[in-house]
C-alpha cells in the first residue's frame, strides 16, 4: 500500500477564518490540494458567501491566505471516509489542531462538518453544536463556527442551507473583527 501525500495546511498568523476538515478525502491527497473531490461545494460555497472576490477552484486553495483565509484538516491522512479513522487519531489530531491555532491566532475557526464540534470539544453537552453558526464555546480565543460538511458525500444537505450557514462568515471576512459581529 502507497502511503499518501499530506495536504500542506495553507496558515499564516492572524488570519480572519481557518477553515478545519475532518481529514483529506483520497483525491485531494493524491491531486495535493484541499476540496478537489469533484462533488465538492467548498470552492463554490466561499464565493457566493462572498468570502472570496472571485471564482476560485482546489488549484487555488494556496491563495485564500491573500483573503484572511486559512486551510487545515483536524486528521492529516487522507482516508475514503472518514469511517477509517480511528479514536487514536481524532485523540492525538486535537492536541496538532490546538497547537496551530495557538500559534497562528486565527479569528474564526470554521469547523467544517457537523460531527467535528463533539470530536473537539468531547465534554460539552451532546445537544451543543449541532446547529451550524457561531458557538459559544472558543478555542484558544477563537470564535468557533460550525458548517455542514461541503463534501459530496454530504450531498442530502441542501445547498441553500449550506450557503446560509458559510454566509454567517461574512463579517469577520470583510471587518477582521476580533469578536462576534
Amino acid at each position: 500500500m502507497t502511503k499518501q501525500p499530506l495536504l500542506p495546511d495553507h496558515l499564516r498568523p492572524e488570519l480572519n477564518i481557518v477553515f478545519v476538515g475532518i481529514n483529506p478525502g483520497r483525491r485531494s491527497a493524491e491531486l495535493g490540494h484541499h476540496y478537489a473531490g469533484h462533488s465538492n461545494r467548498f470552492w463554490k460555497l466561499i464565493y457566493d458567501a462572498n468570502l472570496v472576490p472571485e471564482p476560485l477552484s482546489y488549484r487555488d486553495d494556496g491563495r485564500l491566505p491573500e483573503w484572511g483565509l486559512g486551510l487545515t484538516n483536524l486528521v492529516s491522512r487522507s482516508t475514503a471516509s472518514m469511517a477509517s479513522l480511528t479514536l487514536q487519531d481524532y485523540a492525538t489530531s486535537r492536541l496538532v489542531l490546538m497547537e496551530k491555532i495557538l500559534r497562528y491566532r486565527p479569528r474564526v475557526v470554521a469547523l467544517l462538518g457537523m460531527t467535528l464540534y463533539p470530536i473537539l470539544f468531547p465534554l460539552e453537552p451532546k445537544q451543543a453544536g449541532r446547529k451550524p453558526g457561531p458557538q459559544p464555546t472558543t478555542l484558544c480565543d477563537a470564535t468557533i463556527v460550525l458548517l455542514p460538511n461541503p463534501s459530496g458525500r454530504n450531498a442530502s444537505y441542501p445547498y441553500h442551507s449550506m450557503l446560509e450557514a458559510f454566509r454567517t462568515l461574512t463579517p469577520w471576512a470583510k471587518s477582521g473583527l476580533k469578536s462576534r459581529p
